[in-house]
């Protein structure tokens, strides 16, 4: 196969922009260069631009450089430098993770790439392992600018829609907007690899996006110590820095980082290492009794140290014991020294009620939609609420509140709409609906499957509001995968609202 002045020699990948190959010049064997095909034509203007930046960004050795761009027939062709070597995911599939030293002058070329495009006014937004290559010399270079942005770019993805891989975007970029700071985007994104070489593990999991963005909105991270107790205190408020959920509060720039990531380097095994390698000394008698003496000094504090910390082991083993035989025997034994610390997530509740519905919104997440009433368990801090009805005078409402731990948080919005005008009086006659009712369906957890009158409501998850012709119907709740379901049969009255909320967990 041939792409203009180039043979190809294997397909290398594939996603849903591209095709990428590897091909050898026709006329010069040792030119090897990567091809990306377009694959879907609506595209164009996005593959177009990436060429664009790669050239922008040519004049820095760590990104991967554009050779040449054209067309072969339908195909529109980016060839690019081949990069003899492998990606960071590669190497960390290998070993699980990387040396700290190692980890630290990735990452810190990473951020200096970073500083130089963000200098140019483009954001890369898909900072990976994947999109991080070390090439046989040792060298780091970045890959894959095909979802990056600039400043001066059209504005080719629609207001509120995610671009990037979800266990490495940042929380805003789940939701983006036009004020979204891609410059700390990309921070983000670094934080989160960071941690992965440190610790072998993600941040923030899930089993989808959106658990994933759930997670990343609601929840604190792992901290690195607790997964690598060798990973040093200072270098964990950095990491924990460039992951924070608020923008504003992580690190402004790459080179900001960058910085903090350098003295962690010339700091060197003092602070910092994994493993601190033994102590090598030349082979020789010492010069002196006072070196002699010294040494000596040395050996007799590290045994009492060894010894303190021995005791302190064999006291917490024997508190241990003790506590074990107390729950054979039923004797009671007063605690030692010991400090209960709970590790639930302090958390607060939240009714939100809305006249007549909206589209409600927590934190930018779409809670429930034209609903009446939303109920909600979330952690203790700030929250935005948005309520939304297009239809209405006011079209949504905003509100930032400040949940405290156990409080029960209860807000009601209003919504008006212009009068309409008076109709003639019909004539003909016309059918009466039948007189309906308004029943609000809750659980605890949230997210059970609705059945009414033993019909499953498609695409219908707690909580959510009906509709129903006034009488006697009957409710169920279930999460099948966890086995838990509830139900009853309520009564409803013509221009009723009954308020049904099933706690599946008791």
């Amino acid at each position: 196969m041939t792409f203009g002045s180039y043979n190809v020699i294997k397909k290398i990948g594939a996603g849903g922009m591209a095709r990428v190959y590897l091909a050898v010049h026709k006329d010069i064997p040792n030119l090897k260069v990567v091809l990306k095909i377009l694959s879907d034509p609506s595209l164009v203007e996005r593959f177009k631009q990436e060429a664009d930046k790669l050239a922008l960004l040519d004049a820095h050795p760590n990104i991967c450089r554009i050779k040449h761009f054209f067309n072969h027939g339908d195909d529109i062709v980016i060839a690019m430098e081949f990069i003899d070597g492998s990606t960071l995911d590669e190497k960390l599939k290998e070993t699980g993770k990387v040396p700290l030293q190692d980890t630290l002058r990735i990452i810190s070329e990473v951020l200096d790439i970073l500083e130089f495009a963000h200098q140019k006014g483009i954001y890369h937004r898909d900072i990976k392992p994947s999109n991080i290559m070390i090439d046989k010399t040792d060298r780091v270079k970045i890959i894959d600018f095909g979802i990056a942005k600039a400043k001066t770019d059209p504005n080719l993805t629609t207001v509120g829609t995610a671009c990037g891989t979800p266990a490495y975007m940042a929380p805003e970029q789940f939701v983006p907007s036009d004020q979204t700071d891609y410059a700390r985007v990309d921070i983000y994104a670094v934080g989160t690899t960071l941690y992965y070489m440190l610790t072998g593990q993600l941040p923030f999991k899930g089993d989808n996006e959106f658990a994933i963005r759930d997670a990343k909105l609601f929840t604190n991270p792992i901290k690195p110590r607790d997964a690598n107790s060798e990973i040093s205190k200072p270098l964990e408020e950095t990491i924990l820095k460039s992951l924070k959920k608020d923008p504003a509060d992580r690190f402004a720039t790459a080179a900001e980082m960058k910085k903090e990531i350098d003295s962690y380097r010339q700091k060197g095994a003092a602070d910092t290492v994994l493993v601190r390698p033994k102590e090598q000394r030349p082979p020789g008698k010492p010069k002196s009794k006072l070196m002699m003496a010294g040494i000596l000094a040395v050996i007799a504090v590290a045994v009492i140290i060894v010894l303190i910390v021995s005791l302190g082991k064999k006291k917490e083993e024997a508190a241990q014991k003790t506590e074990t035989s107390n729950s054979i025997t039923g004797k009671t034994t007063p605690p030692i020294e010991t400090t209960v610390v709970s590790a639930a997530r302090p958390t607060g509740n939240m009714m939100i009620s809305v006249s007549p519905s909206g589209d409600i919104y927590l934190d930018n997440i779409l809670r429930a939609r034209e609903s009446n009433f939303a109920q909600e368990t979330a952690d203790t801090g700030r929250h935005i609420i948005r309520i939304e009805n297009r239809q209405s005078i006011e079209k949504s409402f905003h509100d930032t509140i400040a949940l405290a731990q156990g409080a029960e948080f209860q807000r009601s919005y209003a919504f008006h709409f212009p009068q309409k005008p008076i109709t003639p009086v019909e004539t003909t006659p016309r059918v009466i609906p039948p007189s309906l009712g308004t029943v609000i369906i809750g659980s605890r957890p949230m997210g059970a499957r609705i059945y009414i009158d033993g019909e499953m409501q498609d695409n219908r998850q707690t909580p959510y509001s009906f509709k129903l012709p006034a009488g006697n119907h009957s409710i169920k709740v279930e999460i099948p995968d966890r086995n838990l379901m509830r139900d009853t049969v309520i009564s409803l009255g013509s221009n009723d609202t009954s308020r049904v909320i099933f706690n599946l967990e008791n």
